[in-house]
């Protein structure tokens, strides 16, 4: 048993070693193992508030035909899931945790929403806050934003409250006039 102070000084003072040496070492302070674990319960609640915030989503999106354990799983997925574009643009407007509203907007971001996203993504990126989802918004415009887009983008850009987002809202008005 050593304390975080000695496995630090050890770490330091420790040329190379393997993954089993290392893994070892971390298990031999209680410090570490406490923190560690504690990290790794706090990230399990959180998953599963985030899995039952969802469960209305992940029934509504089921209903289309499209079974996702989380929105996430949408994410980057070669399946295209054109059905589910209306679902998660009503469920866009619905007040979930950061990390869920950052996987919806993340899951708009596919050529099926093009044309339809767009005036429910600037809405919700006007109720955003958090500067994560506020950039997963914007980007997702760059993807989906429609000729009918345009005045609210110009709208936004004009407006200094979205200074953290102008680069992706003016490639989405970029994009608008390159198609």
């Amino acid at each position: 048993m050593i304390t975080m102070q000695e496995l630090m000084a050890r770490l330091k003072a420790s040329g190379s070693m393997t993954a089993a040496e290392s893994t070892a070492l971390f298990e031999s302070c209680p410090e570490w193992v406490e923190q560690r674990d504690r990290k790794e319960a706090a990230r399990r609640a959180a998953e599963d508030r985030y899995r039952h915030e969802q469960t209305g989503l992940l029934a509504d999106l089921a209903a289309v035909g499209i079974d996702v354990a989380s929105v996430w799983d949408l994410v980057n997925s070669p399946t295209r899931y054109a059905a589910a574009v209306p679902v998660l643009l009503r469920h866009l407007s619905r007040p979930y945790a950061t990390k869920v509203r950052e996987g919806l907007a993340r899951s708009l971001t596919v050529q099926e929403a093009t044309g339809i996203a767009g005036p429910g993504l600037i809405d919700a990126l006007k109720r955003e806050t958090d500067p994560e989802v506020r950039w997963a918004l914007a980007n997702a415009l760059t993807i989906v934003a429609g000729p009918g887009d345009i005045l609210a983008l110009r709208a936004l850009l004009a407006d200094p409250g979205y200074a953290d987002v102008d680069e992706r809202l003016r490639k989405a008005e970029q994009n608008l006039f390159s198609s």
